[in-house]
């Protein structure tokens, strides 16, 4: 009897140790697949990145040499480009000097007798002046050539009325009559606008000095005649 209920026993947990035994193999099986796979795919990516890292250690290095290279030209430019600005501003000096001279001697026109074609000279170059602040610095002295040969006409108008005037004989009167000329050399536009001013034309100046002297000077019954147009000779 126990006999057989030994064998009942053993044949009833066979089943269940073999059952068992397949789920450990199956579960040993599966994990070993699963650990196959995840080490294949992760040599894949270790691979892929690689590659990556590869390519893109190239493209830096490129990269990098092309900055090298563009900084060095762009140093070489930069030098270029200070040693131009040097020279600029030398010539620059240069052209604001002979500027200088242009306006000195368009000056020393108004210190000599009106010429139309010394001072039409003088208003050319100073045109081309390159110094735009100089221009501006200098634009009274355009003003003054402009108007010089206006300003001439006007007092030698004067003069040349004083000149012809026969009252200025008269004994009596002559005197009084030759001061009424300063009243009309003081009425031109030169003397109300510019005698007087920081800029003046010199020669016009001295030529209104003189003349205004001769005039309180005068004596009719010394000289019949106001000698002013010789002293614009």
């Amino acid at each position: 009897m126990k006999k057989i209920i030994f064998i009942l026993f053993v044949l009833a947990t066979l089943p269940i140790c073999t059952y068992a035994q397949g789920e450990v193999k199956d579960s040993v099986s599966v994990d070993a697949q699963e650990i196959k796979e995840s080490v294949e795919v992760q040599t894949i990516d270790v691979t892929e990145l690689q590659k990556q890292i590869n390519e893109l250690q190239e493209k830096v290095k490129a990269l990098t040499e092309s900055e090298n290279t563009l900084k060095g030209k762009q140093f070489d430019d930069k030098q270029r480009i200070e040693a131009q600005e040097a020279t600029i501003k030398r010539l620059e000096k240069r052209l604001v000097f002979a500027d200088t001279i242009v306006a000195r001697l368009s000056n020393d026109c108004l210190r000599h007798k009106y010429d139309a074609g010394k001072v039409a000279n003088a208003i050319s170059n100073f045109e081309q002046m390159y110094s735009a602040e100089l221009k501006g610095n200098f634009h009274q002295l355009k003003v003054l050539l402009t108007e010089y040969g206006k300003y001439t006409k006007e007092i030698e108008t004067v003069f040349f009325e004083a000149q012809n005037d026969k009252a200025l004989s008269n004994p009596f009167t002559g005197q009084k009559q030759a001061l009424t000329y300063i009243d009309k050399i003081k009425a031109t536009s030169y003397y109300r606008n510019v005698y007087d001013e920081n800029w003046t034309i010199p020669y016009l100046n001295s030529v209104i000095d003189k003349s205004i002297e001769v005039i309180k000077s005068f004596n009719p019954k010394e000289s019949k005649e106001l000698h002013l147009i010789e002293l614009m000779k």
